[in-house]
């Protein structure tokens, strides 16, 4: 059984790989992109088992890409994470289709678990 994929889109370097190594860590293979533009060009080469999509990038809003996401790949998890975290934030992301909201800096314990608890659960090989 291959290791799900994390696709890890976060413009903050110090913070994709933090995350990156806490999900590797716990099995996962992940992918890092640090925009809009470079998430949206690994999706079209491979798509992942999983997005975590910040919510402020460098060229555009992570809310707009959750909407187009959630429309082409309805069954892909989104899990939107943000150091600008509020409850109205969290209600947002989730009424567009995100299955989870993390704050940032994100605890690795409710990081893993939240990943866990989001990805699909697979069949033996």
């Amino acid at each position: 059984m291959t290791a799900p994929t994390i696709l890890i889109v976060e413009d903050d370097k110090l913070t994709r790989w933090s995350i990156s190594r806490i999900l590797g860590k716990a099995g996962y293979r992940c992918i890092e992109a640090a925009s809009i533009a470079e998430g949206v060009a690994a999706i079209d080469r491979q798509p992942p088992d999983l997005i975590l999509l910040d919510i402020r990038l460098p060229d555009g809003d992570g809310f707009a890409l959750l909407k187009t996401l959630h429309k082409s790949h309805p069954s892909l998890p989104i899990v939107m994470i943000t150091a600008h975290a509020g409850q109205g934030t969290a209600e947002a992301a989730l009424a567009l289709g995100a299955c989870a909201h993390l704050g940032k800096p994100c605890d690795s314990v409710e990081l893993s678990s939240t990943v866990d608890r989001a990805l699909p659960r697979r069949a033996p090989a």
